[in-house]
């Protein structure tokens, strides 16, 4: 072989290569499902896609290989969204204001009831946007005619807002339970502030707040939103050997779990321990060795509750609930009921356009948005969509994020690269050894 040819199959080799490494992307760009959005945009403006489980089974655990696509087959962006088990939710809960009176030359007279008679120390009060300081006597009575002092003296002071119409204030006091609580706000004398004194003046008169509401702000938790998973089917098998019950459970697809419901049968009284685990077979041959049961977690059911369990995440297409029986009567698993909390794709759609969704491939990669710096900005509460029958692509027709218009992009032209990749180094290898053997 002459040092001509040497120089040769280097340079062969290098275009070879090229060719394979830029076919890879028409590979990673392909997904396998398509599925249109339900046409049904009111106006222009953000939405809520709300992906089903079963679009959720076929994609990566953190969702990268969803695409959202408009008519165009242009990429739009969106922000994806799970629900969170439980979210903090605060409310301001008003006490009914009984009589709001403006006695002349005197005070407003404020009666706000608190039937529940709930213990409290504080109340908060909704204003009109203003700048004035004014003094308070609170009272408190049982019937709404006898009173008795709860504090006699009190700065009622609020701060205006550059931004709001409506300003608020939070009123002290000791913690007492009346049904009715008075507050007298003086409209009479005028405030020092530098020597943090009221005078009473019967000659000086200020105009009176304006009190729109009186209530408090109380947290709730609350519960996120979850859709229904497609049942399971399940075959159940009682051991004695080792006072065990085994229930294989297995889904259409590896859907996602969050909440799981069992519903047992059996004794009256009953309060067992259930290992959720996956099966590994056993291999066979000269040394067969047994199947193994891989632990995941393990519950506990009893007769006296739900039997509902929440996972941050599980996802397994099949896997088996092993219940320690240990002396008693084998449980029966009558169902199981299961969810997965809500996912959507936040995202702002034209009116009049066409819209799908191409999803799975495992070789894709999360999508980067400028959307995502603008979080706060989109309404919490949105318009919801829905994702129509999803449809499988054809190999010839995978879509793509974007139209492939270059030759070497095509597969049937990739794979006689390859071929032919194989066969140049196959025949150079041949004719280097009977080069070497010449020699």
């Amino acid at each position: 072989m002459n040092k001509k040819t040497f120089h040769i199959i280097p340079t062969f080799i290098l275009v070879c290569c090229i060719l394979f490494l830029s076919s890879i992307p028409a590979f990673c760009q392909s997904y396998k499902w398509v599925a249109p959005i339900e046409d049904s945009l009111l106006r222009d403006g953000f939405y809520n896609i709300v992906l089903m489980p079963e679009v959720g089974a076929v994609l990566q655990d953190d969702y990268a290989d969803i695409r959202l696509l408009n008519g165009k087959n242009e990429e739009v962006p969106y922000i994806l969204k799970r629900e969170d088990p439980f979210f903090s939710d605060v409310r301001f809960m008003e006490y009914p204001i009984i009589s709001n009176k403006i006695i002349d030359t005197c005070c407003t007279q404020l009666v706000v009831g608190n039937t529940s008679k709930k213990e409290i120390n504080n109340m908060c009060f909704v204003l009109k946007n203003s700048d004035a300081v004014k003094i308070s006597h609170i009272a408190g009575s049982e019937d709404g005619v006898n009173w008795f002092a709860v504090k006699q003296f009190d700065v009622f002071y609020n701060s205006y807002s550059e931004t709001d119409t409506k300003v608020l204030t939070y009123v002290n006091f000791p913690l007492t339970d009346y049904a009715f609580y008075r507050f007298d706000i003086t409209d009479r004398g005028y405030w020092d502030e530098k020597n943090w004194e009221h005078w009473n003046s019967d000659n000086r008169w200020a105009l009176p707040v304006n009190v729109l509401k009186v209530g408090y702000y109380e947290t709730f938790l609350k519960e996120g939103k979850y859709v229904s998973v497609p049942a399971p089917t399940f075959i159940q098998k009682d051991s004695l050997a080792d006072k065990k019950t085994y229930i294989r459970v297995r889904f259409n697809d590896a859907y996602t779990i969050n909440r799981m419901r069992l519903n047992f049968s059996g004794p009256r009284y009953f309060k067992r321990n259930v290992t959720i685990a996956t099966k590994q077979v056993g291999k066979s041959g000269r040394k067969p060795q047994p199947d193994r049961y891989i632990p995941i977690t393990t519950l506990e059911v009893n007769s006296y509750s739900l039997n509902e369990f929440s996972f941050d995440f599980f996802r397994e297409k099949e896997f088996y609930l092993i219940v320690e029986n240990n002396d008693n009567h084998a449980l029966t698993l009558n169902r199981m009921d299961t969810w997965q909390l809500t996912h959507y794709l936040k995202t702002y759609l034209e009116k009049g356009q066409k819209y799908y969704l191409s999803y799975g491939d495992s070789l894709s990669k999360t999508p980067v948005y400028d959307l995502n710096y603008f979080v706060d900005s989109i309404p919490r509460v949105l318009p919801t969509l829905r994702v129509l029958q999803s449809k499988r692509t054809e190999i010839a027709k995978t879509t793509h994020i974007e139209k492939v218009d270059n030759w070497y992009e095509d597969k049937l032209v990739v794979w006689i690269a390859i071929i032919s990749f194989i066969l140049l180094l196959s025949f150079m290898s041949w004719k280097m050894l009977g080069e070497m053997k010449k020699q």
